[in-house]
């Protein structure tokens, strides 16, 4: 019985390897194609802003802006894919043939993961403001430069279109009034229109709101997501710990049994045997 438990664990913690193996290894390949094919993620970019009230100017600067700064994203893609695909690759062939060295360096190696991981997880999540404070003022730095000709300004615009537009109509950081500082006409949004020009008048009698509130939230509903996912990465590199041990303790004893009654069957048999082959002699 124990035999049993111990060959559905091992197929458990082999198919278990194998859909990780092939998720880390879709995540190297996607890191690979930011980083070397910019064009092709432009274009699954674009598919996904399609569903967005986005013009196709703002668009294309959009999609060239996020590529253009993801290449620290991409290396990171690619590292931790392939580092991490290697390693269920590892545990895949550590439980497939029950060499116990693999075993064990694959354990050590993710108890060292895990370890690391936690520690992350607690440095990043421990000052959730921490991450909302670099967005906000990433996002001011872009906004000084929102209206420019130049190519840097032409993708500041796009963004922020793009964050005033999405969700919910909103208007520069703390609204109308950033565009007065910066001496530069607000942007149609600030006045709850589409087509018409819009002017300091105007967008003062729309009184449409800020987008501070609305970079803080989203900032802080995905770091609760990053969070869960964190979590859930976590508990999976836990959950084969126990399946490793009790297949490794099961396959042991087993061994150890059945190399204990082949012993004794091969006395019995060759105690057996003698006499037939005395008469096949004769």
């Amino acid at each position: 019985m124990g035999c049993v438990i111990s060959c559905g664990l091992k197929f458990v913690l082999q198919i278990f390897n194998i859909v990780l193996c092939v998720a880390f290894l879709a995540a190297a390949l996607f890191g690979i194609l930011l980083k070397t094919s910019k064009s092709i993620v432009q274009q699954l970019l674009s598919k996904f802003f399609d569903q967005f009230d986005i013009g196709d100017k703002d668009l294309r600067y959009l999609t060239k802006f996020i590529t253009e700064n993801a290449d620290g994203i991409a290396v990171i893609l690619i590292v931790v894919g392939l580092v991490l695909a290697a390693l269920c690759l590892i545990g895949c062939i550590a439980s497939c043939c029950g060499y116990n060295i693999l075993l064990k360096i694959y354990a050590t190696i993710l108890i060292v993961l895990l370890v690391a991981q936690i520690i992350a997880v607690a440095v990043v999540f421990s000052d959730p403001t921490r991450l909302t404070s670099l967005i906000v003022n990433s996002m001011e730095k872009l906004l000084q430069l929102f209206g420019d000709g130049s190519e840097e300004g032409k993708m500041s615009t796009a963004v922020w279109d793009a964050a005033m537009t999405i969700d919910s109509t909103c208007c520069g950081m703390d609204g109308c009034s950033d565009f007065d500082k910066l001496g530069k006409p607000p942007p149609i949004q600030c006045c709850n229109m589409t087509t018409r020009p819009c002017d300091s008048e105007a967008a003062r009698k729309a009184h449409v709101p800020g987008c501070r509130d609305k970079i803080v939230t989203f900032t802080a509903s995905n770091m609760k997501s990053l969070l869960i996912v964190s979590i859930c990465a976590i508990l999976l590199q836990v959950s084969p710990k126990p399946v490793l041990c009790r297949s490794h303790r099961d396959c042991d004893a087993g061994d150890l049994l059945v190399n204990k009654l082949w012993r004794q069957e091969n006395i019995d048999v060759t105690v057996i045997s003698t006499p037939f082959i005395c008469i096949s002699s004769l």
